[in-house]
């Protein structure tokens, strides 16, 4: 068990390279324009599709040194092409706040589910995961959702339970590309309805100066 939660610890801390991500995103969307910020992420993007295409199409194999990856993520690609995908998606069709909420939702809430299920875990679903998971998770989802969405509790609430469980029914499928796909909609979808629009509220570098405050 504790093997198995310092591999799974590893495995979603490396994760965190998203953070950067959307940090650098922030700051060229703030100090040059949406276009260049989105280009940057399409330049990651391409990049992991070139790494992985030398590691699948061309069999160039990839030390594990943390020895994170999973068994089937050595026949096809792993978490991180999704992610940079749902970031550019996510960036390019909803509001900005949405959108940073739903990657960090997917960040954060599933490190805490996946640490939580496997520490204390003992209501299993068939896909492996467990109530005690959801529950932590779902958690620290609010947490991180109402400190964006203070003014909108019910578009944080929203997403922070679409985001829990969407993660949680996630299986043959990514949760790297669900989580923040469908978080993003249905919060964008009841912003639309309640009449919100965040895009003259907010300010990028005030939300970084909130993150970097908050978790960091």
């Amino acid at each position: 068990m504790k093997k198995k939660l310092k591999k799974e610890i590893l495995r979603k801390l490396f994760h965190l390279y998203q953070l950067p991500v959307i940090v650098g995103y922030i700051v060229l969307k703030y100090y040059f324009s949406e276009g260049i910020a989105v280009f940057a992420l399409a330049i990651v993007l391409m990049l992991i599709i070139e790494l992985e295409s030398l590691r699948l199409e061309w069999k160039v194999k990839v030390p594990d040194f943390l020895g994170i990856m999973r068994k089937h993520e050595r026949s096809r690609v792993t978490g991180s092409l999704y992610m940079i995908i749902s970031t550019i998606i996510v960036f390019s069709v909803f509001d900005f706040k949405i959108a940073l909420v739903a990657l960090l939702l997917t960040v954060f809430g599933d490190l805490a589910s996946a640490i939580i299920g496997i520490r204390f875990g003992k209501h299993r679903l068939k896909n492996g995961k467990s109530w005690e998971g959801l529950i932590g998770g779902l958690v620290i989802n609010l947490l991180v959702a109402m400190i964006f969405l203070a003014q909108y509790p019910l578009v944080a609430i929203t997403m922070a339970a679409v985001a829990s469980f969407t993660e949680l029914t996630t299986y043959k499928l990514d949760d790297n590309l669900t989580v923040p796909l469908f978080s993003a909609f249905f919060g964008h979808t009841i912003a639309y309805v309640l009449g919100i629009s965040f895009v003259q509220l907010t300010n990028p570098m005030q939300d970084l100066y909130i993150f970097l405050q908050t978790f960091l």
